[in-house]
């Protein structure tokens, strides 16, 4: 569809009306009440988690009420609203100038810079009204805008996104004050250079959430200060999202560092705001599409049609659409080693950029490799999701293997390997300085030395297939014997099922057929299953995973330290050392599905 057959501001405050008669009545109008003007979460009376409920709604009341073809438009009523949320706002202002997350960040300078975005446009879109009422509107929140500025110029912050929010918020500060402190304190915070690998990551890999929230409060900075060289990295780090989309446009988060880790989630307003802004920046049809993939994602369209109001210019690239990728393979990070440590104690997970990375995607199949955690592998087909791959030893308590390194073997063929080292401690030595207090002991580790020192190299070979992926495990410890368990844990939407013969006798026959007398997967307990031979079958809607290769050679249920995780389908694989084996995944459609589809497309040929 080209951009002029779609109005987008039309399907926004269509999205807006339907959200707005959710949650309009649910503002607390009790004036004895703390949060007079705010907003109650699915009308239970619980406010709000987002900063603090009040601001977060802005971009939908202050559009709704300024945009002339919105149903609200000049209505009293959501007039009315909107001045109940600001005056909430400037009562849970503190001294400081800054806010407060209430359900966790306390007098925030970060959350307050969040909150100066949303009302920092709604003054713009105000003061464009021409209007008494609107203009009064616009005057109490540059009130609370003028009084977080010394929070702002003198707060800190607790993740490396928001020094990127703080800049872009003491910019559009700036735009309204002009104020030249603002300029010098976001300045100090660049200085410091921007986090951001030439793959196109940030520390925070988190590509539902903060990659876009990077992207928007950077390009205020840059837009007003004019600082042309913060669009690079902005552009680097959104053309990497090309790679990073499972199928119906789920975006990968199961190696994220942030909470959005592991969550089903779309592209966002964030990422609608982000890409057409760059699509218009860069004259870039790859990101205009993505725009074009976000609007269609969305749920509610505040943040969205406030962007479009306020730089409508900016947002209005005429580009040409294109299919998004759907079939690539790369390899990201490849020269660098995960963080992570194979020696007592250990470091066990590195959700940080940096770690060695692989995205794999032919169309419905989508797989993620990972170094630097536990689960290394991710394997989507359709609806059918393989949430995570692990291998767990039973080896000085380290459960699950995260392994540092990935290296290419060849094409499509990749492995992960990780050295780790077991010992024990010996007496201190007598120039050390004891303590007998027991609270003490950890101290004195690093001073006594190492005894019975073994060392286990642990591999994984991967080689990656259209129609699946082939895992090769190599554990060798010699005597005496490890356990060793494979772990395979699915999306709990789906089920899971024995399947007969093997997946070189064909997944897909084996998953329309299923198995009378299989024995494969034997109950453990009710979400989870040991595989003890052969295959088993995981199905959600038409979609299947295929796992062929079980294995029983102890009765471990679960490993030390390790745990089958409840909220997800299970099931595992269990080896003694040395173990020397090959594991197949396979996807596919069933037999049903599939002559629906061949049959749908014969209707369609021209006789």
């Amino acid at each position: 569809m080209e951009q002029n057959l779609l109005n987008e501001d039309a399907l926004l405050l269509e999205l807006m009306d339907r959200h707005w008669r959710k949650i309009g009545p649910s503002q607390i109008r009790d004036t004895a009440s703390y949060w007079y003007g705010a907003f109650t979460e699915n009308g239970n009376g619980k406010p709000f988690e987002g900063l603090t409920s009040s601001d977060t709604m802005l971009h939908l009341t202050v559009p709704l009420y300024a945009h002339p073809e919105s149903p609200y438009y000049r209505n009293t009523d959501m007039l009315g609203t909107i001045r109940l949320q600001i005056r909430f706002l400037l009562r849970a202002q503190l001294p400081s100038g800054c806010i407060s997350l209430h359900n966790c960040n306390i007098d925030s300078p970060p959350d307050t810079g969040f909150s100066v975005h949303f009302a920092a446009l709604c003054v713009h879109i105000l003061d464009r009204m021409n209007d008494g009422e609107a203009a009064e509107l616009a005057q109490e929140l540059r009130l609370y805008l003028q009084r977080t500025i010394p929070g702002l110029l003198a707060g800190g912050i607790h993740t490396p996104n928001h020094r990127w929010v703080l800049c872009g918020a003491l910019a559009l500060l700036y735009e309204l004050f002009g104020d030249e402190r603002l300029r010098a304190r976001a300045d100090s915070f660049l200085a410091e250079g921007l986090d951001i690998n030439p793959d196109g990551e940030w520390t925070e890999r988190s590509n539902a959430i903060y990659n876009a929230v990077c992207a928007i409060f950077l390009y205020q900075t840059a837009r007003v200060f004019g600082y042309a060289h913060l669009y690079e990295p902005i552009a680097r780090n959104l053309r990497m999202m090309q790679y990073m989309l499972h199928p119906r446009s789920i975006i990968a988060t199961e190696y994220s560092s942030r909470q959005d880790r592991g969550e089903i989630m779309k592209l966002n307003a964030g990422y609608y705001v982000a890409f057409s802004l760059m699509a218009s920046q860069n004259a870039d049809p790859l990101f205009h599409s993505f725009a074009r993939e976000a609007l269609l994602s969305l749920h509610t369209g505040g943040e969205a049609l406030l962007y479009r109001m306020f730089l409508r210019k900016e947002m209005s690239a005429e580009l040409p659409l294109q299919p998004l990728p759907d079939r690539y393979e790369v390899f990201l990070n490849r020269e660098r080693t995960a963080p992570v440590t194979g020696t007592i104690p250990y470091r066990r997970t590195a959700f940080h950029a940096g770690s060695p990375l692989i995205r794999f995607r032919r169309g419905e199949l989508s797989v993620t490799v990972m170094a630097g955690q536990p689960e290394f592998l991710y394997l989507q087909y359709g609806q059918a999701r393989l949430l995570g791959v692990r291998l767990a030893l039973g080896w000085f308590g380290v459960a699950g293997t995260p392994f540092a390194a990935i290296k290419q073997t060849g094409e499509h063929e990749y492995e992960l390997s990780m050295e780790l080292e077991g010992s024990y401690r010996d007496a201190l030595d007598e120039n050390a300085i004891g303590r007998t207090d027991p609270l003490h002991f950890a101290e004195s580790i690093p001073l006594r030395a190492k005894t019975n020192v073994a060392v286990l190299p642990v591999r994984v070979g991967i080689r990656l297939d259209d129609t699946g992926v082939d895992l090769h495990y190599r554990v060798d410890a010699g005597a005496p014997p490890l356990f060793v368990q494979a772990v395979y844990a699915f999306a709990p939407e789906g089920s899971m099922e024995n399947a007969r013969g093997g997946a070189e006798n064909g997944a897909e026959c084996d998953a329309e057929n299923g198995a009378e007398n299989g024995a494969g997967l034997v109950p453990i307990n009710a979400h989870a299953s040991w595989l003890k031979s052969g295959q088993a079958i995981y199905r959600c809607g038409e979609d299947w995973i295929a796992v062929d290769g079980g294995a029983f050679q102890h009765g471990f249920e679960c490993l030390r330290n390790d745990r089958l995780d409840p909220g997800v389908l299970s099931a595992v694989a269990n080896y003694l050392t040395p173990v020397e084996s090959t594991v197949r995944i396979r996807c596919g459609k069933s037999v049903k599905e599939k002559a629906a589809m061949a049959k749908a497309t014969k209707e369609d040929k021209p006789c």
